[in-house]
This record gives C-alpha cells, structure tokens and sequence, in this order.
C-alpha cells in the first residue's frame, strides 16, 4: 500500500523490459589504437574534413569577432580629456572628480 513517504509501483510493463539485456563492456586496445597513428591521420577523409572546416568556418568568425570587439572597447572606453578638462558646471566638475576616482580607485588591491 502506498503512503504520502512512499511509493508502492504496482506496474510490471517497465521492471521486465530491460531484465534480461546486459550491455558487455567495451574494452580499447590502445596499443592497437596508437600503432602507426600518424599515417592514419593522413589517411583519415574525416579528420581532415574536420581541420579544413575548422579552419574554414572558426577562424574567419574569430577575427571578425577580436576585431568587433576592439571597436566596442574603443566605444566604451573614457575620454581621459574630459576628465582633465577645466571648467564647465558644478556637476560637470563632480563626475569628472568621481569618474577619476573611480578609475584610480578601481586599479588599487586592497586584499
């Protein structure tokens, strides 16, 4: 019977599908493996395939990608002349002083 801690299963559909099915271990000899392996990569379409597309596809969007990231960096990064700028407003002059401070600050270890 079951209770509200535990759970009677009462199917017998799923507890004899798999009874009888036993998986044999999958041995690798790696001797065998590793014998003349450079001739076999030679030989091998696959991994071929595999390095030209590697290349031809990782690569291109790699550069593109360092080199779109190089100009957001350059959009993001803080015009050091207007922190050092005189003049303009009271506010003006206090983000400036902020924005100096916290780039100082920023570049301090303290642990």
């Amino acid at each position: 019977m079951a209770t509200p801690t535990r759970v009677k299963f009462r199917s017998n559909l799923m507890a004899g599908f798999g009874a009888g099915f036993i998986t044999p271990v999958n041995t690798i000899n790696f001797e065998t493996v590793f014998q003349n392996l450079p001739q076999k990569i030679v030989d091998s379409v696959a991994v071929w395939a595999t390095i030209v597309a590697f290349i031809v596809i990782y690569v291109p969007f790699a550069v593109l990608a360092r080199h779109l990231d190089k100009k957001d960096a350059l959009k993001v990064s803080i015009n050091f002349v207007f922190l050092y700028k005189s003049g303009g407003t009271f506010i003006e002059k206090r983000l400036r002083c902020l924005l100096f401070s916290l780039l100082y600050f920023n570049h301090l270890n303290y642990s």
